[in-house]
């Protein structure tokens, strides 16, 4: 069995205990929630390199995946540990590509290493969707729920302590009622 494998079935995550109760609660209390977001550099990325297999990693509810498979002929799978339907996802060796979206920033800091470890271990490319803004909601404990808010100069630098390489970085804002306007990193990273 493989190490990631290993690890995936032994602690189903690099997270903490206490994160993964967090949002396992969190899929309970906001069921509307992790419904999954349309992001174009997602889908752009997609079309462009015509990934076989996908990993969602931090699905939510799938909803992204639905999304995406419905433009393109990806075989997705989804893993999400605060998710019942998606905790116990039998992953692949490897992928073509493994992608969050609205992930990371729900992370603790000290687990962030270990995710993104994981990630890569499991695809030689990987596509990051990062929020930059707080999120509308809170977790129980007060925290605003995107618990690690970073600028983009350090999520690049993060990316750039890993195994892969970073191949595309891209900021976009939308229009957000809360803040004015949100800002996205997205970031594509390859193993070279």
């Amino acid at each position: 069995m493989l190490y990631c494998q290993t690890l995936c079935i032994t602690t189903r995550s690099p997270l903490n205990t206490h994160m993964k109760d967090i949002y396992t609660d969190w899929h309970k209390t906001f069921p509307g929630s992790g419904q999954g977001k349309h992001y174009p550099y997602l889908l752009e990325q997609f079309s462009l390199h015509n990934y076989s297999t996908a990993l969602d990693y931090g699905c939510g509810k799938g909803g992204t995946i639905e999304w995406l498979e419905s433009f393109t002929s990806t075989d997705i799978d989804g893993y999400d540990p605060g998710n019942e339907k998606y905790r116990n996802t039998e992953l692949r060796e490897q992928y073509d590509c493994v992608y969050s979206a609205d992930v990371l920033e729900h992370i603790e800091r000290e687990d962030l290493d270990g995710v993104i470890r994981h990630m890569q271990s499991l695809s030689n490319t990987n596509i990051q969707i990062i929020d930059l803004t707080p999120a509308k909601k809170h977790l129980k404990d007060g925290r605003n729920a995107h618990v690690t808010l970073l600028p983009k100069h350090e999520w690049i630098e993060i990316f750039e302590a890993h195994e892969h390489d970073i191949q595309n970085i891209l900021l976009y804002s939308e229009a957000d009622p809360n803040y004015g306007t949100r800002d996205r990193l997205c970031l594509l990273t390859k193993r070279t």
